[in-house]
C-alpha cells in the first residue's frame, strides 16, 4: 500500500504495513499498565495503608484498577481524532496525557488514595483510550482483509507490556524479596519508599519509547477504481456500488442495532471477568505462595501468554467465526475460575503457574475477538464510533467488579467471590450463541459497505457476516 508520509515511503511498501503496525505495538506495550497492576496491587496498598489510609485493603483497590481499564468516551474521542487529526497526532496527544498521568503519580499517592484514582486511574485511562483507537484503526487500515490478525498483533502490544514491566517493578520495589504480613501487606519501610519512584520510571520508559515509535505512524492512501480489489483477500468479491449504497447502515442504525447490544453486553460480562482475574491473581496467590519472586514471574509470563493468545485469538477467528472462537473461550474462562479456588487447597505452584497463565489467555480472547467483530458486523467505516461506545461497557463492568470486590471479598472471601464472577463468563457464553439471530449478525444480511474511494471502505460479499460469525 501507498502513502503520502516521506518518512514511511522510504521504506519498500511491502514492509510497511509491518512497520506501521509494529510502531504500534510498542505504542500499545507502553499503554499496558493496567496488566501489571495484579503485580503491583500489594505495593500500591501497602504503601497506602502506611502512609496514607490505614484502612485500605486490596479489594478496595479494585477501583483504581476499573478507572485504569476505560473510561468513557475517551476511546470514542480518539475515533474522532484519528479522522479529524490523523493517527499519529491523535495517537500523540493521547500518549502526553497518559504519560504525564503515570509521572504525576509519583505525588498522588503520596498524599491521597482519591488523587492516585484521578491520575493514575482517570487520566491515565483517558489518555491511553484515545491512543489505543488511532493505533487500532490504523492497523486495520494498513491490513483491511487481515482484521483479525491485525486486531490481534496490536492487542497483543497492549498485553506484553506486563511481560517485561511485572519483574522490573518488583525487582525496583522489592529486591531482596521480603514477604508480606500475616494480613497480606507489606511492611518494610525500605521496599515502602520505593513505591512512588516507580511511577517516574514507568513514566521515563513510556515516554521515549512512545517518541520514536509514533514517527511510524502513518496513513495509507485509500485504494481507487480497480485497485479496490487489493483491499480483499482473494475469496473476496466487491459489491456494485448501487448494491453497497443499499446495504450501508449509519451510525445510528449501528448503535440502535440488537447486534450492537448483544456485543456490548458481551464486553460488560467478559471485563468483569478479567478485572477481577488480572487484578487479584497476586493477591490470592499470596495467601498460599511466600515467593514475591516467583509471583512476579508468574505475572509477566501470564502477561506473554496474552499478548500470544491475542495472536492465535485474531488467527482463529480468521479462521473460523466469532461465535465459535468466543464460545470456547467463555466456556473456558468460567471453568478456570470455578476451579481456582481449589488450586490453594494442593498448594501446588507450578500448577497455580499454569492456571493464571490459562486465564490470561481468555484475557487476550476477549480483546480481540470483540473488536473484530465489531468491524466484520459493522465495517471500517462505523468501526471507530462503534467500538468506541462498546468501549463504554468496560466503565461500567469495573464499577460492577470494584463493588463485589470491595463489598463480598472480605465477608464470603476468593471462593464465593470467583464463582459469581465466572458466572459471568457462562452468561456471555449464551448471549454469543445468539448472535446470529440479531440484525446484522444474521447470515442472508450483508455487512455495510461503502464507495471504493472513501478512505474509510469496507468492500465485502454479502457471505461476510457468515464467515465472521457463523
Amino acid at each position: 500500500m501507498d502513502t503520502d508520509y516521506w518518512l514511511l515511503k522510504r521504506i519498500p511498501a511491502a514492509y510497511r504495513p509491518g512497520v506501521v503496525i509494529g510502531a504500534g505495538v510498542v505504542l500499545q506495550f507502553t499503554y499496558g499498565i493496567v496488566y501489571t497492576f495484579g503485580n503491583i496491587l500489594p505495593y500500591l496498598v501497602s504503601y497506602l495503608r502506611w502512609k496514607v489510609d490505614p484502612t485500605q485493603t486490596s479489594g478496595s483497590m479494585i477501583w483504581l484498577q476499573s478507572a485504569m481499564s476505560g473510561i468513557p468516551f475517551s476511546m470514542l474521542l480518539g475515533g474522532y481524532l484519528e479522522r479529524k487529526v490523523g493517527a499519529r497526532m491523535g495517537a500523540l496527544i493521547g500518549s502526553t496525557i497518559y504519560t504525564c498521568a503515570t509521572l504525576s503519580s509519583y505525588y498522588t499517592i503520596q498524599h491521597s488514595y482519591f488523587g492516585l484514582l484521578v491520575t493514575l486511574g482517570l487520566f491515565g485511562a483517558f489518555g491511553q483510550g484515545i491512543a489505543y483507537n488511532c493505533v487500532l484503526i490504523q492497523a486495520q487500515r494498513w491490513l483491511p482483509d487481515r482484521v483479525g490478525l491485525a486486531s490481534g498483533l496490536i492487542a497483543a502490544g497492549f498485553g506484553c507490556g506486563a511481560f517485561l514491566m511485572s519483574p522490573i517493578q518488583t525487582k525496583f520495589i522489592n529486591p531482596l524479596n521480603y514477604q508480606v504480613n500475616s494480613q497480606g501487606y507489606f511492611t518494610q519501610i525500605d521496599l515502602l519508599e520505593r513505591v512512588p519512584q516507580l511511577f517516574l520510571l514507568l513514566g521515563t520508559i513510556f515516554g521515549v519509547l512512545q517518541f520514536f515509535a509514533l514517527f511510524f505512524i502513518a496513513q495509507p492512501k485509500p485504494q481507487q477504481g480497480n485497485d479496490d480489489e487489493s483491499l480483499l483477500s482473494d475469496d473476496l468479491i466487491s459489491l456494485p456500488e448501487a448494491e453497497s449504497d443499499v446495504n450501508s447502515i449509519t451510525a445510528r442504525e449501528t448503535l440502535t442495532s440488537s447486534t450492537f447490544i448483544l456485543l456490548f453486553f458481551t464486553l460488560y460480562l467478559n471485563a468483569a471477568w478479567v478485572q477481577v482475574s488480572s487484578g487479584l491473581f497476586k493477591a490470592f496467590g499470596m495467601k498460599f505462595i511466600k515467593d514475591d519472586f516467583f509471583l512476579a514471574s508468574v505475572s509477566s509470563f501470564a502477561a506473554m501468554t496474552n499478548c500470544l493468545s491475542r495472536v492465535a485469538w485474531g488467527i482463529i477467528m480468521d479462521k473460523t467465526s466469532y461465535q465459535s472462537s468466543m464460545s470456547v473461550a467463555c466456556v473456558t474462562g468460567a471453568a478456570l475460575m470455578w476451579t481456582l479456588p481449589y488450586i490453594k487447597y494442593m498448594g501446588d505452584q507450578t500448577i497455580y503457574f499454569f492456571w493464571i497463565c490459562a486465564m490470561f489467555s481468555i484475557i487476550g480472547a476477549t480483546y480481540t475477538l470483540v473488536p473484530s467483530a465489531v468491524h466484520k458486523c459493522f465495517g471500517s467505516k462505523n468501526f471507530g464510533i462503534a467500538y468506541g461506545v462498546i468501549q463504554i461497557s468496560i466503565t461500567f463492568s469495573g464499577i460492577t467488579s470494584a463493588i463485589c470486590s470491595q463489598l463480598l471479598l472480605p465477608k464470603l472471601g476468593y471462593e464465593v467471590l470467583f464463582l459469581i464472577i465466572g458466572s459471568c463468563l457462562a452468561v456471555s457464553f449464551l448471549l454469543t450463541t445468539l448472535i446470529q439471530k440479531t440484525e446484522f449478525g444474521n447470515p442472508t444480511k450483508n455487512v455495510p459497505v461503502t464507495s471504493g474511494n472513501d478512505e474509510d471502505a469496507s468492500l465485502t460479499n454479502p457471505n461476510y457476516i457468515e464467515d465472521a460469525i457463523r
